[in-house]
């Protein structure tokens, strides 16, 4: 049996298919007031990761025949960037054994010192969709039991307590999806310390959701256990949280959002919108999810030409490649 260990963090630092329907038919509704901790840690986490829809892993696939006669696309080479500093660190010692961080911040919320004061008073409309995930509990509530029904599926629990975060590892996540997951959540202690309301919570790191409607649907069935994950459809309730890649993903060469995004910005400003090539174009893992297989079929064959270019990505030759055709910034040559 593998032997559960509880890891300790201090809120010094501081989540794959969304799933969004054109509209929402149902009205919402508030929950009760002891499940406030959990509304209120989504308001004021960092959402925008929430439209994240990445389904990639590292599993070895061959492409097409028809894929492998595509030409790889070109790779640029840019020049050496100062070294990111990340604005919210950790400071953690790899000597710590206690896997303790120390107390160097402030405990206590002060508008005046917000590092983000450009952000709007009023939340973004896409915060609806909170209310919608958290529909099954807004009569309920969510209690005890319910949390720990979700124990069967989840790698790990996180508790916080005033402003700490206490961690039990139940089972180990796919490369390090759950540190980058909680390195997001150090962040936003961190970020907004004092702010944070209590809360416990359990998270599945996997991608494909486990919590299905239908067997919640009966009259006599049991209210669902609150599980958390990067993934969900309209099939499921598990609870979604932004993508771990949102803070990193070094196994693949990503880097936080922050950085990335201005990689992306200078790899657009290379080539002009009028000299890039005049087709669709995608790159990734088709094995995933059968709608990326169905993807493929969109490809340039001997038989026809849907002006898309659709490449299957092997991350293993990737990796020993040292990434050079899979930089996400070099890849902006296309419509």
């Amino acid at each position: 049996m593998r032997e559960n260990h509880i890891n300790m963090y201090h809120g010094s630092g501081s989540g794959p298919l969304v799933y969004f329907a054109d509209s929402i038919w149902r009205p919402f509704m508030k929950s009760p007031a002891k499940s406030y901790g959990l509304f209120t840690f989504f308001f004021v986490l960092v959402v925008g990761a929430l439209v994240s829809t990445r389904l990639l892993d590292t599993t070895t696939i061959a492409a097409s025949g028809f894929a492998q006669r595509i030409t790889s696309t070109k790779t640029y080479v840019y020049p050496p960037k100062p070294e990111y500093k990340l604005k919210f660190p950790l400071n953690c010692s790899s000597l710590n054994l206690t896997k303790t961080c120390p107390r160097n911040y402030p405990t206590i919320f002060n508008p005046s010192e917000d590092p983000d004061p450009s952000s709007p008073p009023m939340c973004p409309q896409y915060f609806r969709w909170i209310h919608e995930d958290l529909r099954p509990w807004a009569h309920t509530g969510i209690t005890l039991d319910m949390v720990e029904r979700a124990r069967p599926t989840a790698n790990f629990r996180l508790v916080i307590l005033k402003g700490r975060a206490y961690v039990e590892t139940y089972q180990r996540s796919f490369q390090t999806r759950d540190v980058f997951t909680l390195w997001g959540i150090l962040q936003l202690l961190r970020k907004y310390p004092g702010k944070v309301p209590d809360l416990d919570m359990m998270f599945d790191c996997v991608d494909w959701p486990v919590i299905k409607s239908k067997n919640f649907a009966a009259p006599d069935a049991p209210v669902p256990p609150p599980l958390f994950r990067y993934c969900s459809d309209d099939q499921s309730l598990d609870v979604v949280f932004p993508d771990w890649s949102f803070w990193g993903w070094p196994e693949i060469n990503i880097k936080p959002w922050e950085p990335l995004l201005e990689d992306l910005k200078e790899g657009n400003r290379r080539m002009a919108w009028e000299n890039r090539e005049p087709y669709a174009y995608w790159k990734g893992n088709p094995a995933v999810a059968e709608t990326r297989k169905d993807l493929l079929k969109c490809n340039v064959s001997e038989k026809q030409d849907w002006n898309a270019r659709v490449y299957a990505q092997n991350w293993v030759e990737a990796s020993k490649q040292g990434y050079k055709e899979s930089d996400l910034r070099s890849q902006c040559i296309h419509r």
